[in-house]
């Protein structure tokens, strides 16, 4: 394996409460009391083409290939969905997103441009823009997107985003103009809305990198001496905690997640996977079989 798994401790992070949402959440079916959605979709946005499996238990299996339109920069799957975003053009889709398959319910050709995030938890999306701080949120089931909300109260600057069933993770880039050290701050993402419960505070010499979740878990990832500095911990009721560092593994490009495992991917093919369930993070080794180029790479919860 080209890149094996290294334990190694990090830094606890401390969780300090803040001000509650605004609005309470109105959940919906929850994804917590059925099984989680081990479905995955891997993407080239230059020709279109697009592989569909699960990947259950660090475990990897294909359903078939097939193509989508061209261009699409961002993917956002639920517990039972998937939406497709070219954040250029407007341009979308959503469809159902189950037992590795996708089936296009509605296409769009007018979504708001500019999105530079987009994440699902499990009934739910978050559209967010770094750059104004303005965001949408809306329910994302039965292969239907509905907008719920919009917010302008959003900071400005987060540069990762990630959701678990129903906990929303956002984080800063320490030095950034809206924050002096690395921020990261979560809550509730639920019945499409979006309820502020807390933030982490790692200092300005630890930061969180980019973020992945599972149904119940985080994971951040961040370069560190030419490797991943991997740290995890529970995501559930709008809560992070035992947050703690899990490890180090080699500098990937990407890393995609279903609702029990990631995959840690580079362009050139190589893969290996991992699960990551009540914030208890185990290397399960590579992955053979993964095609080259993938450009985006997405699982549901």
């Amino acid at each position: 394996m080209r890149k094996s798994l290294v334990a190694t401790l990090a830094a606890a992070a401390v969780a300090v409460l803040l001000t509650g949402p605004a609005t309470p959440a109105s959940a919906s079916v929850s994804c917590f009391g059925a099984g989680g959605n081990t479905s995955i979709l891997f993407y080239r946005a230059g020709s279109g083409s697009a592989e569909t499996g699960t990947l259950s238990a660090g475990h990897w299996e294909s359903n078939g290939a097939f193509h989508l339109p061209r261009g699409y920069t961002h993917a956002a799957a639920s517990h039972d969905s998937l939406l497709l975003y070219n954040k250029i053009t407007g341009a979308g889709e959503v469809g159902t997103f189950t037992g590795g398959e996708y089936a296009r319910t509605r296409t769009y050709g007018d979504l708001p441009t500019g999105w530079t995030q987009v994440e699902a938890s499990g009934d739910s999306v978050i559209f967010y823009n770094a750059r104004t701080g303005h965001a949408v949120t809306g329910t994302l089931r039965d292969g239907k997107y509905q907008q719920v909300r919009t917010y302008d109260h959003f900071k400005q600057g987060w540069v990762a985003m990630a959701a678990s069933c129903d906990t929303l993770t956002a984080e800063a880039r320490p030095g950034s103009a809206t924050f002096s050290w690395d921020a990261s701050e979560y809550g509730t993402l639920e019945g499409g809305v979006y309820g502020h419960t807390g933030s982490l505070f790692l200092g300005e010499e630890n930061h969180l990198g980019q973020l992945t979740a599972t149904r119940d878990s985080l994971l951040s990832w961040a370069k560190a001496a030419g490797k991943l500095e991997l740290r995890a911990g529970d995501a559930t009721n709008g809560w992070i905690s035992r947050f703690r560092g899990v490890g180090t593994t080699g500098p990937w490009e990407k890393v995609g997640r279903t609702a029990d495992s990631l995959i840690f991917y580079d362009s050139d093919g190589t893969a290996s996977a991992s699960t990551l369930v009540d914030g208890d993070y185990k290397s399960v080794g590579p992955l053979d079989d993964v095609s080259p180029g993938w450009t985006l790479i997405e699982g549901g919860v």
